[in-house]
């Protein structure tokens, strides 16, 4: 029998398996993109955005700008805020060069898939550095 220490240690693991929308197959939304980035996978990672970035490029044009962009560095979500139901504020910390610094993002629920808000602003601080 576990001391409530160990059930909330087991929790913090367990974060994000089946437990809220801002999770996909036990990782969080942005490093989910992240693999998908590692794997090509653009077009698959294009569904995921929202916002006048992808209005405004359309889903193909926006995956084949998803390919020319460096998406590597190390990162890990610090930080969420529940604006409702259907919508968070998300704070990562990255390290690029040995150096950290914190963002932040929007991510909504829209047709039962969370998707990250990219606008010009937020795409120069995903992807130029």
């Amino acid at each position: 029998m576990g001391t409530g220490k160990d059930i909330h240690l087991s929790e913090s693991v367990n974060f994000c398996l089946f437990k809220n929308p801002l999770c996909f197959y036990n990782m969080d939304v942005l490093r989910y993109l992240q693999v998908l980035h590692q794997q090509q996978e653009y077009t698959q990672m294009a569904k995921f955005f929202y916002g006048p970035m992808k209005q405004q490029l359309g889903e193909k044009k926006l995956a084949a700008s998803l390919a020319d962009v460096d998406f590597g560095y190390a990162l890990k979500r610090v930080g969420v805020k529940e604006i409702d139901a259907n919508n968070w504020a998300l704070t990562y910390q990255r390290t690029i060069l040995g150096t950290q610094e914190n963002f932040k993002l929007e991510a909504a629920l829209i047709n039962d898939t969370c998707r990250v808000y990219l606008g010009e602003k937020k795409w120069n601080q995903f992807f130029d550095r």
